[in-house]
């Protein structure tokens, strides 16, 4: 996927105050967008991606650049919101979460390293539950030394959200897909039926995890599927997908927003740009 710095118009470097800066960042990439909460226009988007997963050192070092080099990003904004795309989540009821045995939790269910250190929650009202999720605390650290009022989301957050604010009469199927990572929704009639994401790195690793779920839910293949992240119609991944499943389409961004990027498709954001919304 390619780099992409835009900038529309109508943005005002004088009133940066009154926008929402949202960020995605993992270790195969760097985004944010800017939003006018006013006229509920993006604005502005900037995204860099990394060739490889980067390592701890190399990730801080990317941050760190970015954060002293970009200019916009040494503005203030009306709120500042970031997802850190992980594999590492848990989600929990609210019946059974205890913040205070959050280290507990993960650790229970996969390794984390001695700069995981960083365990976050959200709540995600919809389905009466926590997120639970790692960031290393290197990164946290460079983004609220930067923006202190920063607010952390797992990637899953404004994606549930979103997939039951949006859902059908009968079964939903939402996909998101970033570098090396597929996050699968489900729903049925508003209600969650299944969350995961999984590490792929072919476009047969995503047909089979797909299929595979589709299979053991007894999910029709005519079922649709809304296709998020970073996939294009001309990808072998879209192909493949559409060769099997003949109902699968791009996702359109909230109507309360306007995209008015043409050289970008809004449904490779579509997670990111539906942040201000979970």
């Amino acid at each position: 996927m390619k780099n992409i710095n835009e900038q529309t118009k109508a943005f005002d470097n004088d009133k940066t105050s009154t926008y929402n800066l949202s960020f995605q960042i993992s270790r195969r990439g760097y985004t944010y967008c800017i939003l006018d909460s006013y006229s509920k226009k993006y604005v502005a988007i900037n995204h860099i991606g990394y060739d490889t997963e980067l390592s701890d050192d190399n990730l801080y070092d990317s941050i760190k650049t970015n954060l002293s080099k970009d200019s916009l990003l040494s503005k203030s904004y009306k709120s500042v919101d970031m997802i850190f795309v992980t594999k590492k989540n848990i989600i929990v009821p609210n019946t059974i979460f205890d913040k205070t045995k959050l280290k507990e939790l993960v650790s229970a269910n996969f390794s984390i390293n001695e700069n995981e250190e960083e365990i976050q929650f959200n709540k995600i009202k919809s389905i009466s539950a926590c997120n639970v999720f790692v960031i290393p605390s290197f990164v946290t650290t460079l983004m609220v030394n930067t923006f202190p009022e920063i607010n952390f989301y797992h990637q899953a957050t404004p994606f549930i959200e979103n997939a039951i604010k949006n859902y059908g009469n009968d079964i939903s199927v939402s996909v998101n897909l970033y570098y090396d990572t597929i996050d699968i929704v489900i729903t049925n009639q508003g209600n969650l039926m299944f969350y995961n994401s999984f590490a792929y790195k072919t476009s047969s690793d995503a047909l089979f995890i797909l299929s595979t779920i589709f299979e053991k839910l007894k999910i029709k293949k005519t079922t649709p599927i809304m296709l998020s992240g970073y996939i294009t119609k001309k990808d072998d991944n879209f192909k493949l997908l559409y060769k099997y499943f003949p109902n699968v389409y791009m996702a359109d961004l909230n109507n309360s927003y306007e995209f008015p990027f043409s050289d970008v498709q809004e449904h490779q954001f579509y997670n990111l740009m539906n942040l201000p919304c979970a």
